[in-house]
Order: structure tokens, then sequence, then C-alpha cells
């Protein structure tokens, strides 16, 4: 899959900066944390530094409904 992205602010952005926004997004995309979280939430960790470190996706894949 290609996504591209259009991103309007890019003045103060070098090339180690898209660097990592392609792989934050990528990772993303990967592990479904864009598209493959329905009611839930997708969480993304930097280090102290600021280095993206991993995605932590949260949900439930099955929930009984209450009957009323």
């Amino acid at each position: 899959m290609i996504l591209q992205l259009d991103i309007k602010n890019t003045e103060n952005m070098g090339a180690p900066d898209k660097k990592r926004i392609e792989e934050i997004f990528s990772a993303l995309l990967a592990s479904g944390g864009i598209t493959g979280v329905k009611g839930g939430q997708t969480i993304i960790h930097f280090d102290g530094d600021g280095i993206f470190q991993k995605i932590e996706l949260k949900y439930f894949p099955w929930m009984r409904r209450t009957q009323k």
C-alpha cells in the first residue's frame, strides 16, 4: 500500500524529520493502528529523547452487549 501524505508545514522540517514521520505512519499502518481499531485507542510512545519506540493498541475485540 502506498499512502501519500500532504504535509502543509515543511519549512522547518529536514530529511531526518520526514524519515521519522514515514517510520511512524508505516508502523501505524502495519499494526492496524489507524484503521484497525474501532472503539479503542492507538497510543504512540516516545522515549525521553523523543525517539519513536512503540505503538500501543487498546480495544476490546469482543464484548457482551446487554439486552434491553
